[in-house]
This record gives structure tokens, sequence and C-alpha cells, in this order.
């Protein structure tokens, strides 16, 4: 039972969305720099110029997996979030379905969607709690950040990349206390562009329970003005004593918003 608690809360740490402010000036670009150095800053400007957008759609698709590796139980919920008068998403939970069977009243009732920020939950229950809003791009975030390029490239969605190996110095929120996180990982951006294509990486310290993760950011670029996250998964394998259990989180984002100007300048 614990197990399967662990595993829906970390299918419900990626709704931790949070409107960014509008950031000021990124990081300095004066001067010469290397190539690799120029490619990763590229990707920290489309960062920078996108990080306004939000989905008003989040659909959640939670498995647990059997040692075939498929899905033994299958959950999926749907949200929609508008932004509100102070600025902040409001989030709903629409409908709620497990193996088919509606549960979308039960589940009203068990699932809480918090702004990290706002400290202890009421009932004191340890939670998990990791942003989508956060990301190794971040201007602001960039002295947190270490990377180095890879020699290896692939071609991924029609699109010729370049590996860059990262470390991320970051924190979570557990019970209403920052903790530090750090993500090791992948980034592959476009040669020449330095768009983001996709992000994967592991996270230390793991959740309670948790014994393997490992999490990839798909992004899309529809538009010349539009760099946006869309698809979020996490899989990894999790268990307490003797019981194991494998699960497969898949979180879909849709119908990208910018705030109305007013809302964006505060």
């Amino acid at each position: 039972m614990r197990t399967a608690k662990a595993i829906l809360l970390l299918a419900m740490s990626t709704l931790a969305f949070s409107q960014p402010k509008i950031p000021g000036p990124g990081p300095a670009d004066a001067g010469a720099v290397s190539a690799p150095a120029g490619l990763w800053q590229r990707a920290v400007a489309i960062h920078q110029r996108n990080r306004t957008w939000y989905p008003e759609k989040i659909t959640v698709l939670s498995e647990v997996l059997n040692r075939r590796g498929e899905p033994s139980s299958v959950t999926r919920l749907f949200f929609s979030l508008r932004l509100g008068a102070d600025g902040r998403l409001n989030t709903e939970l629409t409908r709620a379905l497990k193996n088919g069977e509606d549960t979308t009243a039960r589940m009203k009732e068990k699932v809480q969607i918090r702004d990290p920020r706002q400290g202890e939950d009421a009932d004191g229950q340890d939670y998990y709690s990791v942003s989508i809003s956060d990301s190794p791009f971040d201007p602001e975030r960039q002295g947190a950040v270490s990377y180095s390029a890879s020699g290896e490239r692939h071609i991924l969605f029609g699109r010729h990349c370049q590996r860059y190996d990262f470390t991320y110095q970051t924190a979570i929120v557990r019970s209403g206390e920052k903790e530090k996180l750090t993500w090791s990982g992948m980034a592959w951006l476009e040669e020449g562009s330095g768009v983001p294509v996709k992000l994967e990486f592991s996270l230390a310290p793991l959740p309670p329970r948790i014994r393997s993760l490992w999490t990839i950011y798909h992004y899309e670029k529809a538009r010349p003005d539009r760099w946006l996250l869309t698809r979020v998964t996490i899989s990894g394998h999790g268990g307490f004593l003797f019981i194991k259990k494998r699960f497969r989180t898949t979180t879909f984002l849709s119908n990208y918003r910018r705030p109305p100007e007013k809302e964006a300048a505060k």
C-alpha cells in the first residue's frame, strides 16, 4: 500500500507547476565563447524567451508494470489549469479513471494539487514535489549547473542533436521543507540552433521507497516563437521489504497559453 502511494505521489510531482515571473536580462554573453558553451547558452536564451507559457490541460497516465513490463494497473488523471486574478495557476481534477472505472469522485477527495511555496500540508503527511518549472536551462540558475559537450550525436525527431552531460543542483519540497536535490543526466541540443529537444536525468536523493528512477522531458518547437514541454516520462521501480513494483508515468501537457501582458509583467 505504501509503495502504491509513493508511486501515485511521484505521478503527481510533475503538477507542481508555478507561474514564473518575466525574467530580466540573462547571463552576460559578451566576449568570445567556445562552440560547446555557445550552444548551451543558446538553449538558455530559448528557455528565457519561452518561460511564461503555461498548459491549460495536463493528462497523467500512471502504470504499474508486471515482470514482463506490461501494465497490471492503469490510472488516468485529467486536469485543467487556469490563471487566477492573483497570477497563480489554479488546477482542477476533472476526471479520473482506474482500470477503466470512473473514480473521479473518490480521487477528488484524495488528490491535492499544491503550490510548493505554500509550506507544510494540512495533514502533515510526507510528500515529494518536483516542479516542472525548474530547469537546468533557467538563466537565473546557471551558477548551479555544470555541463560538458559529448562527441555523441543523434538524429532525434528529425533534428541533428548533440549530447551534453550535465548536473544541476536544485531543491525539492518535502513536508514543507526544502531539501537539496541533484539532477544528473543528458541534454540533447539541436546543432546550430541550440534548441533543447530532449532532457533525460536521474535524481539524488530518490523519493522514499523508490530504488531507481529515470525522467525524460520531451520538447516541441512547433513555431519559431514556441518551445514547449509537451511530455514527461518517469520510469523506475520501488518497493518495501520483499514487495517490489515497477512503474511508468507519462504526463502530457497541452493547450499552452501566455498570461495576459498585465499578469506577465508582475
